[in-house]
């Protein structure tokens, strides 16, 4: 039977201990996997061309009486975004002419104030033989289409880019616009300037907003830094070995000439 000396069981113990501790950390050892250490490449940016399209819309008319006593008041809002102009028309027939149709002619004022607080009047006289009056006024917002492109990773985000400043304006949007019409009787005759109540009109509102559409701009390049793809022996044999040649404990524990035996 081998006896051995206290050094040499210490040693054996150590190297035991060692080898067990080598067991666990190989078996829980997992190689690489090549794709995660693979370089990425940065996203990159694509350029959209903003084509701006005016297009018109109208709300319903509306149709009321200027009473000589009161004047007419309402309002207007307009839903759409990217306003460019308001456009006002107020016509009318003057129902109480007399002497030839050349007497008795009434005026009627149309008052509109915008959501900055800018107010527009006029007033015309009902026409000679036909007694037909009309008065128009528009309104031009301060949204300018900008014509730089959009530079985003996808269409959906540069459609959503859209939705911001400067490409979006809805200082107009769903915003009052006052609107009054008041009526002058030009009656001279005091029975008949009595009988007359004032006007009925109808008042017409046109707008004008800008509609916008996005393209991709295929002759631009607006990414990132290109990144080369890795060489085809980037994971060559060798390199996948070496990263998975055995943990240097391993080495450590062969090389320390441990476990000998007397």
């Amino acid at each position: 039977m081998i006896s051995l000396k206290k050094n040499d069981k210490i040693i054996l113990i150590v190297a035991v201990v060692i080898l067990v501790i080598a067991g666990v950390g190989v078996a829980m050892y997992q190689s690489p996997n090549p794709e995660m250490n693979m370089p990425s490449e940065s996203i990159k940016e694509k350029s959209y061309e903003v084509t701006w399209t005016t297009r018109n819309g109208s709300l319903m008319t509306i149709d009321d009486f200027a009473d000589k006593k009161a004047k007419y008041e309402g309002s207007i809002q307009i839903s759409e975004t990217d306003i460019k102009s308001v456009t006002f028309n107020l016509s009318w027939v003057d129902d109480r002419m007399t002497l030839l149709k050349r007497m008795g002619l009434d005026s009627l004022t149309l008052e509109v104030t915008d959501p900055t607080g800018m107010m527009k009047a006029e007033t015309n006289t009902s026409a000679r033989i036909t007694g037909e009056g009309k008065i128009t006024l528009t309104f031009y917002s301060n949204f300018v289409p900008p014509q730089e492109s959009i530079n985003a990773a996808t269409e959906e985000e540069a459609q959503s880019m859209l939705m911001e400043e400067p490409y979006y304006d809805s200082s107009w949007t769903n915003k009052p616009f006052s609107v009054n019409v008041s009526v002058h009787i030009g009656e001279l005759r005091i029975l008949k300037k009595l009988r007359d109540k004032g006007n009925d009109f109808e008042l017409k509102v046109t707008y004008q907003y800008y509609d916008a559409v996005i393209n991709e701009d295929t002759t631009k390049n607006t990414g990132g830094d290109d990144v080369a793809p890795p060489d085809d022996d980037y994971w060559s044999d060798e390199a996948i070995q070496n990263e998975t040649e055995e943990p240097p404990y391993i080495s450590m524990i062969i090389n320390t000439g441990c476990g000998r035996f007397v």
